[in-house]
Parts: C-alpha cells; structure tokens; sequence
C-alpha cells in the first residue's frame, strides 16, 4: 500500500477542522494512530470520535510552547514514541478581520500562528526523534508563499517564512534520518475559506445574495489548470505518503497539491 503508515503514530496540529481534519482521518485509513490537536478540543473531540479508536483528540495552543510540550510529552507517554508531526494549524488575519488589507495585529497573529507555532512543535519533537534517528516532520504551507496572485501581505509572508524555514531544517535533521517537508495546498473549500468569502461579501454588496461556497469557486476556478478545487483529502494523501517510508529519499521540498495552480503566469 503506497503511503502505508501501519504502526506509525502522528500528531496532526489544527486538526479539528479543515483541511487538518482530512489529513487526520487519512493517516488513519493508511494505519497510523492520530493524535487529534486543536486549540478547540471540542472540535478535536468530534474529529477523533469520527475516526474511531486509532485516534486521541488533544488540546494544543501552538502559540504557548509549554502547551505544545504538554501535548508531545502527553502523546509519547500514551503511545511510547511520535513518528510523525504534521504542522497545519494555522490563520489568514486575526481574529474578524473583516477587510482585505493587512494591519498590525495581522502581521503579529499570523506569525505568531503561521511561523512561531511551527517552530514551537518542531522544537518539541526535534529531541525525540534525532534521538531515535528517524521522523517525518510536514509543514502545511501555501502557494501564497511563492507567488501573491489572490492573496497576499502577512498571510503570504508567513507561508514564505515556513518554506524557508522547512528546508533549513531539512538539513539540520537530515544527519539524524528526519525528513522534513511542506505541502503547498492550492483552492480547499474549508472553513478558512468561507471567512474569506464572506469577508469578500462585506466589503463588496453585489455579492450579498451570493452563497460563500460559489465565491469561492468563482474566485479560483481561472487560476486552476484542472478547473476544480483541492479537497482535504488530498491535502492528506500527500502527507500520508511524505510521512511514509515511501518516501525516505524526499527532504527539504515543497509539494504542491494544487490542480496545476502554481504553473499559471
């Protein structure tokens, strides 16, 4: 089975919802056992419930370390090792940021989630798995963080921080058998994206009478070479198979899961 994470065990951050969700359950169906995490542990409750016994809802607030710590401490205690992290939590604007452009508090929100939230996880795991020579670390970046095209400022410079930051420590880990990679998503209806779309609604009236789901496909469907939008789930396989032995050989890169977007002009 391509992608086979029989015996694996995986932490996947912002998994209660979203696109985390679909790599969650993914991983699961490929054999892993999923450590469920979120911020909102009702939301990880409801996830893990849905997959089933191989999975552990965990309340995690990549932005406190000691949180993270807690919840990497918590999961090799109950399991006895983590193979796998999967860094996707992660934010477009602050909190009702209701506006296309960025502020202040964007810049600070989007990197404190974006970038230091990665950087808290990887700490956390970094030990352990040098430790036991082997790991597969995945960070969930953005096509944003190659090319501005529909979105730009804070989001996109944080994305562009997590790629460089994934191939530096591509090769910090390399030496000790850890392969570290990023997966670029492309359109992925998900709660994420309805509050782009209705953010686009409240700064333009015309599309009042629209449903969210629409704008969005309105939004993305020229810049698609596929002409269809990405779905958790292949956000999902990607990282089942980079956190697989299938590909042991693959380490600092960025996957794009994106319908062909990132080829347009």
């Amino acid at each position: 089975m391509l992608g086979d994470l029989t015996g694996k065990n995986a932490l996947v951050t912002g998994a209660g919802s979203g696109i985390g969700a679909g790599i969650a359950a993914v991983m699961a169906q490929q054999g892993a056992s999923v450590a469920v995490a979120d911020l909102h542990k009702g939301r990880a409750d409801e996830v893990a419930a849905g997959i089933g016994r191989s999975a552990m809802p965990v309340r995690m607030d990549v932005t406190d370390s000691a949180s993270v710590e807690a919840a990497v401490r918590l999961v090799i205690s109950e399991w006895g090792s983590l193979d796998v992290l999967v860094n996707n939590a992660g934010v477009a604007s602050a909190p009702e940021h209701s506006t296309e452009g960025d502020r202040e508090e964007d810049w600070d929100v989007t990197f404190s989630i974006n970038v230091k939230g990665v950087v808290h996880c990887c700490d956390a795991v970094k030990t352990h798995m040098k430790e036991r020579r082997r790991g597969k670390i995945i960070s969930i970046a953005s096509m944003g963080g190659h090319a501005p095209r529909l979105m730009g400022g804070a989001y996109a410079a944080s994305k562009a921080a997590v790629l460089r930051y994934t191939k530096g420590l591509a090769h910090e880990l390399a030496p000790f058998n850890v392969n570290v990679n990023a997966i670029c998503p492309g359109a992925v209806w998900t709660r994420f994206q309805e509050g782009g779309a209705r953010a686009m609604q409240r700064s333009d009236p015309s599309l009042a009478g629209r449903a969210p789901e629409q704008i969005f496909l309105d939004r993305y469907e020229s810049v698609i070479p596929l002409g269809r939008p990405q779905t958790p789930e292949d956000i999902g396989k990607m990282a089942a198979f980079l956190a697989s032995e299938d590909a042991r050989n693959v380490t600092g890169q960025c996957v794009h899961v994106d319908g062909g977007a990132i080829i347009r002009d």
